[in-house]
């Protein structure tokens, strides 16, 4: 029953994943630097078009101008708010999952994992982004990543045979 949640939490995570990648490769991170606003405003000025061209060179617009602070701002403010969906749809499946004991581990470190998630990004705006946190923050998305993988591993051998590693009949499903 587990199983169609995780995965819908793993592709949420990857999305999320690249929407933070898409962050770093534009040199979005300091694009908002007040929190819980961006600008002063929840929904500040914002060019999608210019921010998401994916045919375009790295720093430019597709017209070929310099990326302006409207597309800078509309990457990282849809990497920031669609963290909050990745968060809570996350936070409530790893508490949910924390109770069957073959999966109660992983769903312990991806709460874990949400929390310093949170921290590093947090941490990032108001400290403008130091390189330590920046690479903890990366190091936390490999770690849920790495949890959902385990999490979607253990929902699908569950029932098999073991192959020699965990009882998957300690996963109850």
């Amino acid at each position: 029953r587990w199983k169609p949640w995780v995965a819908g939490g793993f592709a949420l995570l990857l999305v999320q994943v690249t929407l933070g990648g898409w962050v770093s490769t534009n040199y979005a991170a300091l694009a908002c630097m007040d929190f819980p606003k961006c600008h002063g405003a929840w929904v500040p000025e914002m060019d999608f078009h210019g921010g998401y061209s994916i045919i375009r060179a790295l720093g430019e617009l597709p017209s070929g101008e310099m990326i302006s602070q409207p597309a800078l701002t509309a990457i990282h403010w849809v990497h920031r708010n669609f963290a909050f969906v990745v968060f809570l749809y996350l936070g409530i499946l790893a508490a949910r999952l924390r109770a069957e004991p073959g999966l109660r581990g992983p769903a312990t470190l991806m709460l874990a994992l949400l929390g310093a998630q949170l921290l590093t990004g947090l941490t990032t705006i108001f400290f403008q982004w130091p390189l330590l946190i920046a690479v903890l923050h990366n190091g936390g998305a490999a770690g849920l990543t790495l949890a959902a993988v385990v999490l979607m591993v253990r929902l699908s051998t569950a029932g098999r045979p073991p192959a020699g590693g965990y009882d998957p009949n300690s996963v109850r499903v």
